[in-house]
């Protein structure tokens, strides 16, 4: 289904750089979500960290206070910064849009993030908005306060699975393999010639959409590669985990051939040099399905803090 006329709007306001536009929009008791990078805990759904937050706008935040630090945008981009929608479906109140974004900061660097935007509709007003972002690249173009700081997230909790429109049992299906690490399951359930794409950090060009298919085993994970040849390397990343790892779904919608899967993972990986580190993330998973295959995967995560985890530079 088409997405909510409302956030597009609420999209097509911020790529104008118009914070005015925006606060005709929203209800401004509502929140804005976006990850902390290292610091696990100031990232966790539903809490605010305050003062305490990492970057100035990491965390959740009132949604009306967000859109005031707006205003301030033309300091830190003189020309502007584009938001451009490129992708979008929705149902009920829920809308994913996909955006690039593109503009050049006042110290002269190149800033073309990716963004999958969950928001939320309620009275005529965009209540809630979920921003996830490719993390390093944003990390490798500001400076923040508290960037380098690490913390760790509470143990997740079993949360109901919030599940609206069509195609949400094929993506819950997804999620469900990569938390078994079952190739088998994933291949089945996915197209001969789906894609799986993931973010790339500092490396914008290999995070392209575009950008030519992996394959490198070692290169799967941020870049395209091949659903089926990514699902092969699924067992070998759970064995570095000590106790396990798991995916939790915990919202997903869509309208029977897009779908948005919300998600966080847990699981304490050890490292090659007998080191461990808690493995923490929040997930938006944009699926297009082709039937009941999966045909093409966008992973939007925090790519800061997997890296770091896992070690990769990209």
């Amino acid at each position: 289904m088409a997405a909510d006329p409302l956030a597009t709007e609420f999209i097509a306001a911020l790529d104008a750089n118009d914070a005015d536009w925006m606060a005709k929009l929203i209800d401004p008791r509502g929140s804005w979500w976006v990850d902390s990078g290292l610091d696990r805990s100031c990232g966790v759904r539903g809490y605010d960290p305050g003062t305490n937050r990492a970057w100035p706008v990491h965390g959740t935040m009132n949604l009306g206070e967000k859109v005031e630090l707006l205003r301030g945008i033309r300091t830190r981009f003189p020309a502007g910064v584009r938001q451009i929608e490129w992708n979008s479906f929705g149902i009920g109140q829920y809308t994913l849009i996909e955006v690039d974004g593109d503009g050049v900061t006042s110290g002269g660097r190149h800033y073309r993030n990716r963004y999958a935007f969950v928001i939320e509709i309620s009275g005529g007003k965009v209540l809630h908005v979920r921003e996830y972002l490719d993390t390093h690249h944003a990390v490798n173009t500001f400076e923040g306060r508290n960037v380098d700081r690490r913390g760790v997230a509470p143990d997740l909790e079993n949360d109901v699975i919030e599940q609206i429109g069509q195609g949400t049992d094929v993506a819950l299906a997804f999620a469900a393999a990569i938390d078994r690490a079952d190739t088998e399951a994933m291949r089945a359930i996915s197209t001969p010639d789906s894609v799986w794409w993931g973010d790339a950090g500092h490396d914008r060009a290999r995070g392209d959409r575009s950008a030519p298919i992996e394959s490198d085993p070692r290169k799967f994970l941020v870049g395209n590669a091949h659903v089926h040849d990514r699902a092969a390397v699924l067992p070998q990343l759970r064995s570095s985990f000590s106790d396990g790892w798991s995916l939790r779904p915990w919202r997903v919608f869509g309208d029977g051939s897009s779908v948005a899967l919300e998600a966080e993972s847990h699981g304490i990986r050890v490292r090659k040099d007998g080191t461990t580190k808690s493995y923490q993330n929040r997930y938006c998973f944009v699926l297009e399905l082709s039937g009941d295959k999966v045909a093409r995967v966008r992973e939007y995560c925090d790519t800061l803090h997997a890296f770091d985890v896992f070690g990769i530079a990209p």
